[in-house]
């Protein structure tokens, strides 16, 4: 008689692809998420920078450069008129100067360019008490009229400082640009940088269809509706990952209106300049006429007149940036959204497998 040898129960081949591919769903689900919000992240934490810092620090120096250009402006044009509107260097004046000291203020709240943007504001600061100085002194002695001549060298002395704190500003600008390109242009905001979340994402929707079919044809039914939901849902994470992409252009948007609006601002700087330049030179004329005649070259040569664009258009320019910058910046709670649909990933891939997995149990086929 035979002696019948004991075997262990085979198990299921279709069994073992079901859990290979479980496993297989559960991993680049993973993978997705970590890939995907990562990115985002990466993004969203420049923007954050970009509208919460650069920007606002780009516009205040700018700001600062106009609100000084006009303070000196009404300086010269109301000293020159002798001081009496309202006497010394004029209501106007200390409005524009309290308006400089505000965006010089802001500028270092916020200063995106380090140690070194903070010792050039501390700097410029310092140069400005010089500067209302220099104004002050000019005011009293245009006061008196044997000291009119000294009135109008300490007004001269005083559109000198001024020009380098003008220089020194464009040069902090320079840092805050610097910055804001560091920010717009990088590893996370690089286009290229997509096909590390879009890959993932594609090789999940493709497995999950892939799947979908696999069980269509082998348990002959129409479909799995939670691989369905799992499928849909991966299209919600490639729609909201996208995003960053948004983000990102919404930044370079931003970046190139900075530099769209910096000619403008320019020629508006430089044709208050000019006017200031004039009234000083025309100051000078009359107090000293034929030994300043150098002087007065000097200080009155004009520059063809650049063509400026009108303030409401600059503000108009000023509100667009910041609209892109902080648009970039905004998260739509992205950052949430994400682990959740992935998580409802897994919980509609584990689902969907479920029944398939007890239907086929230990069977051998």
């Amino acid at each position: 008689m035979t002696a019948v040898v004991g075997t262990s129960p085979l198990v299921s081949t279709t069994r073992q692809t079901l859990v290979r591919l479980r496993g297989w769903l559960l991993g680049i689900t993973a993978v997705t998420l970590g890939t995907s919000l990562a990115i985002f992240l990466g993004v969203a934490g420049n923007a954050d920078v970009a509208a919460d810092r650069s920007v606002p620090a780009i516009l205040a120096s700018y700001d600062a450069q106009d609100a000084l250009r006009n303070a000196h402006l009404a300086a010269v044009r109301n000293l020159a008129e002798g001081g009496e509107v309202l006497g010394g260097p004029g209501v106007d004046y200390q409005r524009q100067i309290a308006g400089a000291g505000q965006y010089l203020t802001l500028l270092a709240e916020n200063n995106a360019a380090g140690d070194k943007g903070t010792q050039a504001i501390q700097t410029i600061e310092a140069l400005l008490v010089t500067y209302t100085g220099l104004i002050g002194q000019a005011d009293a002695r245009y006061r008196d009229a044997s000291l009119r001549a000294l009135g109008v060298a300490a007004l001269r002395d005083a559109a000198s400082l001024l020009d380098d704190i003008l220089v020194r500003l464009e040069r902090l600008r320079g840092m805050q640009l610097r910055a804001l390109d560091s920010q717009v242009h990088n590893v996370w905001t690089n286009k290229l940088t997509a096909a590390v979340w879009l890959l993932p994402l594609v090789g999940l929707g493709v497995l999950l269809i892939r799947t979908q079919v696999y069980l269509t044809r082998r348990f002959r039914r129409t479909m799995n509706v939670p691989l369905l939901v799992a499928t849909a849902a991966t299209v919600g994470m490639v729609a909201l990952t996208s995003l960053s992409l948004g983000s990102a252009s919404q930044l370079d948007r931003a970046r190139a209106g900075v530099e769209a609006v910096h000619g403008s601002r320019q020629g508006q700087l430089e044709d208050v300049r000019f006017r200031a330049a004039d009234g000083l030179a025309s100051a000078v004329r009359e107090q000293c006429r034929a030994a300043c005649a150098d002087t007065i070259a000097e200080i009155g040569t004009r520059s063809p007149s650049p063509s400026s664009t009108p303030g409401l258009a600059v503000i108009a320019a000023d509100v667009a940036i910041t609209a892109d910058a902080v648009g970039a910046a905004d998260s739509r709670s992205v950052e949430l959204a994400l682990p959740l649909l992935a998580l409802g990933i897994a919980v509609l891939v584990l689902a969907g497998f479920r029944p398939r997995l007890a239907e086929y149990g230990e069977r051998s086929t």
